[in-house]
């Protein structure tokens, strides 16, 4: 009688048990968080990288932003996605260019048109979206060690440079009269002093980073974090469209005598069929839990 009477108490304490379970369960389900979104701010490096032209790196036009979407798989690894925007900027630098090519004038007339640059300074810039796909890992506690790595997809939303040269001059060498003219300005020929020339269109390609950051995550609240962190994107693909047949300079002789001008990337000057972004420096997050 006395077994039976236990064991009945026992059976009317099974769902009791359960419910209690199911609530600590949901509990430390919720204070789990497993999904995280993030708003991050990164620089100040991002170069636009090609070989054989002097070229320094913009220290202050690398910055970027960015929107992430964190889902935890457990305690310490999640998976992450987002959209990121990415300025990216390249700065050619050469003491003198000068070329030559045979055109005619606004008369029909044949000539070689001959031309010289002075300090010639080019910067290209480019804005990428960002698709990253990462996997990180984060330790346990208040202050915690965090690493994340993947790959990123970039999309070009745009892309332009600016070209500048203390001088310009330009002749025109005439063979079947065997004559220079380096004068009169107003048929193209002389001293021009100070150029500038920029335009929209480098024609640049989809590009595929591989990423890597790491640093420190600091527990706010249950509910928010902040990271602090170092990081590297670096590109993997060849983002340059070989256009090299271009002219560094254009001679137009109608409606009137006018010159146009090409990025020296695009040129048989520029001697580059390799472009590849890297950026790194620091990222600063706020993240929010969910």
């Amino acid at each position: 009688m006395k077994l039976l009477k236990n064991k009945k108490t026992l059976m009317n304490s099974i769902p009791k048990i359960l419910i209690i379970f199911l609530v600590f369960s949901a509990i430390s389900l919720k204070a789990q968080k497993t999904n995280e979104l993030t708003l991050a701010v990164n620089g100040p490096v991002a170069v636009l990288g090609y070989n054989d032209i002097a070229y320094t790196a913009a220290l202050d036009d690398g910055i970027g932003f960015g929107l992430e979407y964190g889902k935890y798989l457990s305690h310490q690894w999640s998976v992450r996605t987002g959209v990121a925007l990415q300025t990216y900027s390249g700065n050619a630098k050469l003491k003198s260019i000068e070329g030559a090519y045979i055109t005619q004038d606004s008369e029909n007339e044949s000539f070689e048109f001959q031309y010289r640059f002075e300090n010639y300074r080019e910067e290209q810039r480019t804005t990428y979206i960002q698709i990253p796909l990462l996997a990180q890992y984060e330790s346990n506690g208040q202050n915690r060690f965090f690493a994340a790595a993947g790959v990123k997809l970039g999309i070009i939303t745009d892309s332009d440079y600016e070209a500048k040269a203390t001088r310009l001059t330009t002749a025109g060498y005439y063979e079947q009269y065997d004559a220079l003219l380096e004068a009169p300005k107003f048929a193209g020929f002389g001293d021009f002093g100070n150029y500038t020339w920029e335009a929209d269109d480098l024609a640049l390609k989809t590009n595929v980073m591989l990423s890597f950051e790491t640093g420190l995550k600091f527990m706010v609240s249950e509910v928010s974090s902040f990271y602090v962190s170092a990081y590297i994107d670096y590109g993997l693909t060849n983002v340059f469209d070989d256009t090299r047949d271009n002219r560094l300079i254009e001679y137009l002789a109608a409606p009137e005598v006018d010159f146009t001008g090409n990025s020296i990337l695009t040129t048989p000057m520029g001697a580059t069929d390799t472009l590849k972004t890297v950026s790194f420096g620091f990222k600063l997050k706020y993240g929010l839990g969910f």
